[in-house]
């Protein structure tokens, strides 16, 4: 198999990982942004049923948790971290995710202490969850990335392979972590990590092939790029980052849901993407869509607006086409960086290009937050009807859109890696495994 000519690695070289924008904010309790929550992930160690831990479940209703004893964090900082995220004064993103807990519920109304919720440390690297309902959701839970032990106060050390060093022109640097012990180090370990900022998608082969970077951005990997299918470099893998549109106007998304070419856009990037017809985390595209798009009847442009980050602007621009063909006026607004769109007041545009990184492995993680997005309270109640009973197709039938979101596609993770590293890989939770990188 066929390998990129790059010059080889030098003893002592830092892994450079390439990324397309700067994180906004390293701190996996609440952070949002995917940059973030990727670079977190070599800095914090999440709970990993088989690796650091073990998922137990006792009952139904219950799970116990036993904690390798070499892994940064006891039973108690995980509890405190469980409490921290029901703490409504916390404004945790992720509430919502620890209400099936006992007594959660009377907990974030204030009407019960935290000593009453079906949490309980059962030993110093042990401890216990109790359930309201039976649920398989919670497994995913444990080992979500937000769940890292803290104090009380919800502070977070670094208990991660690697830890924050400094911030230089071109990105970050993290040094090993010295106190890691669950996958020792040796002389081959890979000592620094850099991320290397490039937001020029046009350079990133170029600086891979002069040692510029060693592994590229996995979610800017252009479709004409492809031919690297076949060398050794190449990795690929699905992400479950879910792209949808936002539409405001109930017409507008009938129209793309009836006539928007998902499995053609698909084709057209080299398979880059994969396309969906559901909203909770169902890789499945089964409509066929109609071939001739009726007149659009608009006094106002089409307004659209999305984030520069590709494959973006190729599907805005699909998006596009499809309405200018059927006679409507199109305004395409693009915003250069993520943090800005993310703050962005977007209330003056019809559609917006809404990408959803759930926040952990399981289609709950996708109904609790898409659900909110549903008016009709009768649809509602059939949603948590099906939930409890685990109609799975019943529930893909159900999110096929929402009163404004309509899926489009999920993204993959795609890059070339120096064929000398080992131990590197993206997760299938789009989230990094460096705890036993190493160079040979």
């Amino acid at each position: 198999m066929k390998t990129m000519h790059r010059t080889a690695r030098k003893p002592g070289d830092p892994l450079k990982i390439e990324i397309d924008t700067s994180p906004i904010r390293l701190n996996p309790l609440d952070t949002q942004d995917y940059t973030s929550k990727m670079i977190c992930s070599i800095m914090y160690e999440s709970l990993q049923d088989g690796y650091n831990c073990r998922i137990i479940r006792k009952d139904p209703r219950t799970c116990q948790v036993d904690i390798h004893p070499d892994y940064l964090g006891d039973a108690e900082g995980v509890v405190q971290t469980i409490i921290y995220h029901l703490t409504k004064e916390n404004q945790s993103p992720h509430l919502g995710s620890f209400l099936n807990i006992k007594q959660a519920v009377p907990y974030v109304k204030g009407l019960v202490s935290s000593d009453q919720l079906g949490v309980n440390v059962t030993g110093e690297k042990r401890f216990e969850v109790t359930l309201d309902e039976p649920s398989d959701e919670i497994e995913s839970v444990l080992q979500s990335s937000f769940l890292i032990p803290a104090t009380a106060g919800g502070d977070v050390p670094e208990n991660g392979p690697y830890r924050f060093k400094r911030t230089f022109e071109k990105g970050l640097e993290f040094e090993r972590n010295p106190q890691y012990k669950m996958t020792p180090a040796d002389d081959r370990t890979v000592q620094i990590i850099q991320f290397i900022l490039n937001d020029d998608l046009e350079k990133s082969i170029g600086l891979y092939e002069a040692n510029q970077t060693d592994v590229t951005c996995h979610t800017q990997f252009h479709h004409s790029n492809m031919r690297y299918r076949q060398y050794a470099d190449f990795k690929e893998n699905h992400l479950p980052m879910l792209f949808t549109f936002k539409v405001k106007d109930d017409m507008l998304r009938t129209f793309i849901q009836h006539y928007f070419d998902k499995q053609k856009l698909a084709g057209d990037l080299g398979h880059i993407i994969t396309p969906t017809d559901s909203l909770i985390g169902i890789w499945e595209n089964g409509r066929t869509p109609q071939k001739d798009p009726p007149l659009l009847t608009k006094e106002e442009p089409i307004r659209i607006v999305y984030a520069d980050y590709y494959p973006n602007g190729e599907i805005i621009e699909r998006l596009a086409d499809l309405f200018r063909r059927a006679g409507a006026d199109v305004s395409v607004s693009r915003v250069s960086h993520f943090n800005d769109y993310y703050h962005m007041d977007k209330s003056g545009f019809d559609i917006e290009l809404h990408l959803f990184l759930p926040a952990y492995m399981h289609e709950l993680s996708y109904i609790k937050y898409f659900i909110r997005d549903i008016s009709d309270p009768e649809k509602k109640k059939t949603i948590i009807d099906a939930i409890g009973s685990e109609k799975k197709k019943e529930l893909f039938g159900l999110f096929e859109n929402t009163t404004h979101y309509c899926p489009i596609c999920f993204g993959k993770s795609l890059y070339l890696q120096d064929p000398c590293i080992e131990g590197f890989s993206v997760k299938t939770d789009g989230l990094l495994s460096v705890h036993d990188v190493k160079c040979r």
